[in-house]
């Protein structure tokens, strides 16, 4: 009963802690910048990248970079179509991990997919593609003729 009540207050912790190391998405873009690359988040060689703990929670926040983003004009993006592409850029990983019960990666190098995003600015006829690497930690910035509306605290 002692050993169990003590996993039980370690499997516990290691939840408190996994669930506190999410950050929230208006906390992760606190910070953002615009670059002047011109090819950043243009390309496939130069993508966006937002990590933000797992997989699933770096597509969420991706989501929210693109709903934040406007044009010079202060128009709203509407997303057309999402699908991936190879990474040009892809490394693997020195040492694969798998979660041994599931066989999923637990690491992924550099990403061997990019996350490719249609958009059309409201009140405007042209498309372009902004290029998102969900497994690469740093720094997000804002493509250049584009602005980030920052959430009111």
């Amino acid at each position: 009963m002692k050993h169990l009540l003590k996993q039980l207050r370690l499997t516990l912790s290691i939840g408190l802690l996994i669930t506190g190391c999410v950050v929230s998405n208006p906390k992760f873009f606190s910070s953002v910048d615009s670059t002047t690359d011109l090819s950043y988040g243009y390309s496939d060689e130069n993508p966006v990248p937002i990590k933000n703990a797992d997989l699933n929670s770096s597509i969420g926040s991706s989501y929210y970079f693109l709903s934040r983003l406007r044009t010079e004009k202060g128009n709203k993006l509407k997303l057309i179509q999402r699908y991936s592409v190879e990474n040009p850029n892809y490394k693997k990983p020195a040492i694969a991990l798998q979660n041994r019960f599931t066989g999923e990666p637990l690491n992924y190098g550099t990403g061997p997919m990019l996350d490719c995003y249609i958009l059309k600015a409201e009140n405007e006829s042209d498309t372009f593609r902004i290029y998102i690497n969900p497994y690469l930690n740093g720094t997000p910035k804002i493509p250049c003729g584009l602005k980030f509306e920052k959430e009111e605290e």
